[in-house]
């Protein structure tokens, strides 16, 4: 199972990557772009925030506030609803000061404003939170069990993404301490 490359599937299948296209202002082909480079960062981040102290704690909180529901199972209803709103202070506590350079960094790769890869972030995560927790088939998990299935996936993430792998490498080379996201990367990409 590859968690972000079965989300990139069902975005796009029917009219998923229409409606969050619209729902964000921008045409398909970016958002789709920008889709499958912040899904890896996503990822990445939730396996790396899984390693701190009390962070399994704070992501198995976040999935619970996804009560067991998938957005894509109904992406009209959770794009027009005041969850998707919600989705926008999901992915800052998760992102955290990273939020801004991942942002920035996929708008240069996508020509998209930032202000709207934030948006598409905000939509991104609780499908991550809410794919994960449909995985976990609503089995509590351990917090070694989370943190191992986060760091697998986001590898196979990293893999099959090599602009989110860039873009993370960018981030360390950037940030001289493995500050947030970039702890992980370095780990995964063997630096």
């Amino acid at each position: 199972m590859n968690i972000v490359a079965d989300l990139m599937k069902q975005v796009a299948t029917g009219d998923n990557l229409s409606m969050i296209s619209k729902s964000v202002g921008s045409d398909e082909k970016s958002v789709q772009s920008a889709l499958g480079m912040g899904l890896p960062m996503i990822m990445g981040s939730m396996a790396q925030t899984s390693q701190k102290p009390g962070g399994a704690d704070m992501i198995t909180s976040m999935m619970g506030q996804m009560g067991g529901s998938n957005p894509l199972d109904n992406l009209g209803g959770f794009l027009g609803s005041s969850a998707a709103s919600g989705g926008s202070g999901m992915a800052s506590s998760l992102l955290g000061s990273q939020m801004a350079p991942i942002s920035n960094a996929i708008a240069q790769k996508t020509g998209l404003p930032s202000a709207v890869v934030e948006k598409i972030l905000a939509i991104a995560t609780p499908m991550v939170m809410g794919y994960v927790t449909k995985s976990m088939g609503g089995k509590q998990m351990d917090q070694q069990g989370l943190t191992s299935l986060l760091g697998e996936q986001s590898k196979m993430a990293m893999q099959s993404s090599p602009d989110a792998a860039r873009m993370a490498e960018q981030m360390l080379g950037s940030q001289k301490e493995a500050a947030g996201v970039s702890g992980i990367f370095k780990k995964f990409l063997g630096k």
